[in-house]
């Protein structure tokens, strides 16, 4: 990789930005397992207030679901956008630091998107290459099925390779298929930029699980965010181009086959790193963004009060 690459991604956004929190951040653990545990220790996904608790992850994971305060969000999704507000969000729960095994009720309730945030927050701030990816991961080990997810990758300066890294807290930090959390083959994971391409082509032999009306929509989205995250622009699960509020449905063969070039492009993004930029400053329409609420807003009132 070359040094521009590896400079892009010791840049931080406005989610990655660790701001006065950088001394804080650069005490944590230097080893990316151990910064990987925390960061798993910190959080809670929201779908474990949704399923049947498990007694296992209960007594030695988490503790108990049903203490949980009632009162807070069991997504808290929308108030821990950025790096700078998850560590808010946790050290206001408990200011003694990142804690080991933190029972439920002192961890941020967020997501996979979050948690990729997180950690590429921290790498940064430690000088560590690292850039979050949107796909779809095989959280089993037969490969027949994917679901939506959010990952990282960071560079391995020793090895000379991207790591593949999940912490959203699924795997308990268990080696239970012969390999780490922290560094994942690369057939766990599908890019959006290969799904999409499987998808158009008709060559994608893998089951996704996405939870939008058609999957190309939800491959759009996802096509999207990864575009954006590698831009070091890792925006938010409702954050879309302005162009496509009314749907995949109404775009151009041209159009779509502008967005089978981009995904070309995506597939190799250190290789295309160039004409990746050119996309994204030549064409407007595709960092002009979007979230549901600016959606109603257009609707009702017209462009001048959606931000165009």
């Amino acid at each position: 990789m070359n040094r521009e690459i590896c400079q892009r991604y010791l840049e931080t956004s406005i989610y990655t930005y660790v701001g006065v929190y950088k001394d804080f951040i650069r005490s944590l653990p230097d080893d990316i397992p151990s910064i990987g545990r925390l960061v798993c220790d910190q959080i809670t996904h929201p779908s474990m207030y949704f399923t049947e608790p498990s007694p296992y992850l209960e007594s030695a994971y988490y503790g108990k679901f049903a203490s949980y305060p009632k009162n807070r969000f069991r997504n808290e999704d929308e108030l821990y956008i950025t790096a700078v507000s998850m560590i808010a969000g946790i050290l206001r729960l408990d200011e003694t630091g990142f804690t080991k095994n933190r029972d439920v009720t002192k961890r941020i309730t967020v997501s996979c998107r979050q948690a990729s945030v997180l950690f590429s927050a921290i790498l940064k701030a430690k000088g560590i290459p690292c850039r979050s990816r949107a796909g779809f991961m095989d959280f089993g080990d037969v490969g027949d099925s994917y679901m939506e997810h959010w990952v990282n990758e960071y560079w391995d300066f020793n090895e000379y390779r991207w790591v593949l890294v999940d912490v959203d807290g699924y795997y308990e930090y268990e080696h239970r298929f012969g390999y780490s959390q922290f560094d994942l083959p690369r057939r766990k994971f599908v890019t959006a930029s290969d799904a999409w391409i499987g998808m158009r082509q008709n060559t994608l032999n893998k089951k996704l699980d996405v939870f939008t009306p058609t999957a190309l929509e939800g491959l759009c989205d996802y096509l999207f965010m990864d575009f954006h995250a590698l831009m070091n622009n890792e925006i938010f699960y409702s954050y879309q181009p302005l162009y496509l509020r009314g749907g995949i449905h109404t775009l151009s063969e041209r159009e779509l086959y502008e967005l089978d070039r981009l995904a070309e492009l995506l597939s190799e993004p250190d290789k295309n790193i160039e004409q990746i930029e050119h996309f994204w400053t030549a064409n407007e329409k595709f960092s002009v963004l979007t979230n549901n609420t600016q959606n109603i807003y257009y609707d009702i009132f017209g462009s001048h009060y959606a931000g165009k």
